[in-house]
């Protein structure tokens, strides 16, 4: 089990990246709406959360997606936060270097600090180099589409894929697309994997973001996932990515690393529920186990 975090920020989601719902078997995907704007995801699980370190990254994610210097009163308008919090947070991120200040301006930009933290972040990149050939001999083999992804806060990101040579369909998701985690077999397959704590943690902030009755659905199938990974270490779902999609999910958990997910999914028709136990599922779980032995 996992006891690695990288908490979500509820108060401030990153609006300005599309998330896919809908998933086809076409090289493009439609990117409807996200999490809803505004909802008060802070109410629930706050005694696990340190405000002012929330709060900081917050004013830090506003700057995704924009090579604006932005001011204070930008800030505050796009994390929803005081002003005079915003004043005091830009200040100490100045001193510690993940912003930078322009007198000329009287406007903030991101900082060189903040370039170290995605080097480290990048670490796992070996990861993807090592995954590649073996991704792309099992979508060759099999006709399938086969990524790996990772958590991004509440989002589920794609670090790799690959498609069939063989194939005239493939699944329309690229690398860097994100998924909701909460609604997508992907998600359920890392939440599975999770601590305890750290899904609960997790579920907390997604619930505001669904309907009563869509919640309860996406729980019982993300129990589902859990039980069919604790049975033969993978998930199947047919249905949830489409009526013509199945994918097939299983968590990858190497020493020292974040948690993540290798899957693969392609037409319901050729992916028959024999056909992947016979062979498609043993396949992604022996590429599984390779990249677990080369770490």
């Amino acid at each position: 089990m996992s006891t690695a975090t990288r908490q979500p920020h509820p108060q401030a989601p990153r609006q300005r990246r599309a998330r896919i719902k809908d998933v086809r078997l076409v090289l493009r995907a439609p990117h409807p709406p996200g999490y809803r704007a505004g909802a008060d995801a802070g109410t629930v699980g706050e005694s696990a959360v340190i405000k002012p370190v929330e709060r900081g990254f917050a004013v830090l994610d506003a700057f995704l997606g924009t090579d604006e210097w932005l001011a204070n009163q930008d800030l505050a308008a796009r994390t929803g936060l005081p002003k005079a919090t915003v004043s005091r947070l830009t200040q100490t991120l100045t001193a510690l270097g993940y912003l930078g200040y322009s007198e000329q301006r009287r406007k903030y930009r991101l900082g060189v600090a903040v370039l170290t933290l995605g080097f480290a972040a990048m670490v796992d990149a070996d990861v993807v180099l090592q995954a590649r050939a073996l991704m792309q001999k099992l979508a060759d083999d099999n006709g399938v589409f086969v990524a790996l992804a990772g958590r991004d806060g509440l989002d589920m990101i794609f670090f790799e894929n690959c498609h069939s040579a063989s194939s005239n369909a493939t699944v329309g998701l690229g690398v860097g697309e994100h998924l909701p985690m909460a609604s997508s077999p992907v998600g359920w397959a890392l939440l599975a994997c999770l601590h305890e704590n750290e899904r609960n943690y997790l579920l907390d902030h997604m619930r505001p973001y669904h309907k009563r009755d869509e919640w309860m659905l996406l729980r019982q199938k993300l129990a589902d996932a859990q039980q069919q990974i604790t049975d033969k270490s993978y998930c199947l779902s047919t249905g949830d990515w489409g009526p013509e999609i199945t994918v097939l999910a299983a968590p990858l958990q190497l020493a020292q690393r974040m948690p993540m997910v290798l899957l693969c999914a392609g037409p319901a028709r050729s992916l028959s529920k024999a056909r992947v136990e016979q062979r498609i599922g043993p396949q992604l779980l022996a590429v599984r186990a390779r990249l677990g032995a080369g770490t």
